[in-house]
Parts: C-alpha cells; sequence; structure tokens
C-alpha cells in the first residue's frame, strides 16, 4: 500500500503544486510591503498573510486528495494485479468491483458504494470546517 500511495501522491502532485502556485499569484504584493513597513519579519508574513491567503487552495487540495483516495481502483488494480497479498491494497471501489462484478452480488456492491459516498461527504464536510477557517 506504500507502493500505491506514493504513486498516487507522485501523479497528483503536479496539479496540487499549480493550485497553489495560483493562489500565491493572488496575493497582493502590496500586503507584504505593508507587513515590512509595520515591522513584520517573513514569518509573521507568512502567517498572517501568505497561510490565510493560500487557505482556498489548501481547502480545495485536501477535498480533491480525500476524494481522490476514496475513489482509488485503477492504482491498486494495477500495481497489486488485485489487491495485493491478502487484499492489503484493496481499496473500498476495488472491494465494490470485486463484490459486484466477480463474485455477482450488486446489491452488496451498491450498498457498499451508498456507504463510502456519505463518508466521503462526511470527511469532506469535517475537513472544510477544519481547514476552511472563517469565510467572508
Amino acid at each position: 500500500m506504500p507502493t500505491v500511495a506514493l504513486y498516487v501522491t507522485w501523479k497528483q502532485l503536479g496539479f496540487f503544486i499549480l493550485l497553489y502556485l495560483a493562489a500565491l499569484q493572488n496575493i497582493p504584493d502590496e500586503l507584504y510591503e505593508s507587513a515590512s513597513v509595520d515591522g513584520g519579519n517573513k514569518w509573521v508574513q507568512f502567517w498572517n498573510i501568505t497561510v490565510p491567503g493560500v487557505r482556498p487552495a489548501s481547502v480545495l487540495v485536501t477535498l480533491l486528495a480525500t476524494i481522490t483516495g476514496a475513489n482509488l481502483f485503477t492504482e491498486p488494480y494495477l500495481l497489486t494485479g488485485g489487491g495485493g497479498p491478502d487484499g492489503a491494497s484493496a481499496s473500498p471501489v476495488f472491494i465494490m468491483y470485486q463484490r459486484g462484478l466477480l463474485q455477482g452480488n450488486p446489491d452488496v456492491a451498491a450498498a457498499l458504494g451508498v456507504v463510502l459516498v456519505i463518508g466521503v461527504l462526511m470527511i469532506a464536510l469535517i475537513q472544510k470546517r477544519l481547514v476552511g477557517g472563517k469565510e467572508d
């Protein structure tokens, strides 16, 4: 499973970096100039300007990473040949595939899908509240 996680991280990293780059470019330079005139060092500027400025990108990245992590199918299937030893790298979507198509239980697969959607929505709402902070 660590190999699958490393591969998925590497695959998504470029997109996430572009999101953060766009967020950093949207922070006005005047904020940093004002902070330096007021006597703020780089550390104060980072925590009071940069971190709040990239907060929307952080919310988006955490939500996309959660959704991507919950919907893994191709990577574990191709890298481990169907779940690895003892199903160590089996993802929820892969288990739905096994139960629904290979074992002929579409009702169980559908129930797992509904539970997966509800679980991802709950995790996404919790992350939005924790990472999202105060919206203007």
